[in-house]
This record gives C-alpha cells, structure tokens and sequence, in this order.
C-alpha cells in the first residue's frame, strides 16, 4: 500500500504544479507589453517626429512660447531669451535682462535633461524682472526635452513646455577653422567665413526685437532631406522674393561688438548659384 502511494506522488505533483502554472504563465504573457511596449502613434500625419538623441539638444535656442500653467508671466517685448547648450555639458543664454549660465546632462533615460539652476549677472531691468525671475527657478524644474525639426521642447512634470526656435546658423563654426595658431602662439577664432546655404521659398515666423518673419535657410543639399533652420540675421546683398528657390554663397565678417542678442557676424552676398520657381 505505501509502495503504491509513493509511486503516484510524482504523477499527482506534477498534474497539480501544472494546473497552477499553466494559467500564471497565461496571464503573465497577457499583462506583458509585446516589443517595446509602443502602442499606435497618436501623432497627425504631417508632424515631424520628435527626437532625443544627445545631440539634438545642442545648439542655439530661441524662446518662443511658455505654456502650461494660468499664471505664466508674457515674454518681455523687445527682448529675446536664448539658451545656447555645448557639447561640454553646459548651458548659457539670457534670462529676459541678464546673462545666464549653469551646467546640464541628459539621460539616462531617453528624452530625459537636468539643468542646473543658473547663476546670472546682477543687471536690473524693471520692465523684465518678474519674467527673469520666474523663468530661471522654471529651468531647473525641466525633466525632458524633444527635438521637433527647428523647434527644441522642454518639459516640465507640473505641465510646463518651452518651445524654442533653432537659431543655431548665427554662429555656425567654420568647417576646417575651429581655431588658428597666432603669432603668439595662442590660438585664435576664425576671423571671416564662407557659407553656400539653400534658401526657402516662404520666411517663417520668428521673434526678434518683435515678431517678424525670417528666411528659413539650410547647408546646401542636394537630397532635398536636411530640415530647414531659422535664419536671424540680415543677408546684404540679398532680394528675396516669395516663390522662388535660391541656393547663395555669402561671406560673414566678424562684428566686434554685437548688439546683444544680435548675430556675431555681418553677412553679404557674394553670388546667387541658382534660383528657381518653388515647385
């Protein structure tokens, strides 16, 4: 009689282990998000897809609205708020009155910034104080940032979002020219600058001293594919004309000293490669 229990202990164990299993593992493959848990994009068609790649975040910013919240203070008329953010962990721009500048990192998730809270210059501009000051405790508060083609989002997780423009083009680096040896054996800026630039056929909104309309502009490109960029600064020289495609070599002199928040260089036209009818 023992011998005979003992001999289905195993069979019975078995059967009853597996009629607990069978079904966890059936709602456990229920409840787990199949691939990367990304569900149908919600995103109309026609919108640019949003990245975050470290790089995306680099560059020269312009602030052109602050949403979220009811008690959100208006942007100064007649000043631009800039963020510039380098390659080297930190950040630097104005605040409405002063200069500002702090450190920042991105990740570890993706989408995901720190920025440190910025120290600032000591200038008092009563008509933009109560912007400043709202707006510098505002970025330390910052969780994610996205990239939506010339535009950079930030995020904050009470709702706030801060959309800025490109205006990177300003101070584009000289290819080959990051810096020359003096004769003092100290390293120098590139002093002049040649740029070939696609220029579009329709201006888009911006913000400068006021609203107005800039050239959207981009490194010539022959694929059609590389996005297009605010262009801030004025081009001597240059008719533009609604309608019309135009590919420009112009030349950018230094300008010692810029109006703030002005473009560092004088730009002038040097030839019209080709124009043509936007198609």
């Amino acid at each position: 009689m023992t011998q005979r229990r003992l001999s289905f202990l195993p069979a019975s164990f078995a059967t009853y282990m597996a009629t607990l299993l069978v079904p966890a593992a059936l709602l456990a493959g229920c409840a787990a998000p199949s691939g990367g848990g990304a569900g149908p994009s919600s995103a109309s068609p026609g919108t640019p897809a949003a990245t975050t790649a470290p790089a995306d975040i680099l560059g020269t910013w312009q602030l052109m609205k602050w949403e979220g919240v009811n008690d959100l203070p208006s942007l100064p008329e007649g000043r631009a708020i800039n963020l510039t953010f380098n390659d080297m962990g930190a950040f630097a721009g104005t605040g409405g009155c002063n200069r500002i500048f702090g450190q920042y990192t991105v990740g570890p998730a993706k989408g995901q910034v720190s920025l440190q809270a910025p120290a600032a210059t000591r200038m008092a501009c009563p008509d933009s104080m109560a912007f400043e000051d709202r707006y510098l405790k505002t970025l330390p508060r910052v969780t994610r940032f996205e990239r939506r083609d010339t535009q950079l989002v930030l995020r904050t997780p009470n709702g706030e979002t801060l959309t800025y423009a490109s205006q990177t083009l300003l101070d584009h680096p000289v290819a080959g020219t990051a810096g020359s040896m003096g004769t003092t054996g100290t390293t120098s800026a590139a002093r002049t600058e040649d740029r070939i630039l696609d220029v579009d056929s329709q201006m888009a909104d911006c913000v400068g001293v006021a609203q107005r309309k800039c050239l959207r502009v981009r490194n010539a490109d022959d694929s059609g594919k590389a996005p297009w960029e605010l262009w801030y600064a004025h081009i001597d020289g240059f008719a533009w004309k609604p309608g019309v495609e135009y590919r420009v070599k112009i030349h950018g002199e230094p300008i010692a000293n810029p109006p703030a928040d002005a473009s560092n260089m004088r730009w002038t036209l040097v030839e019209v490669i080709r124009e043509t009818p936007a198609r």
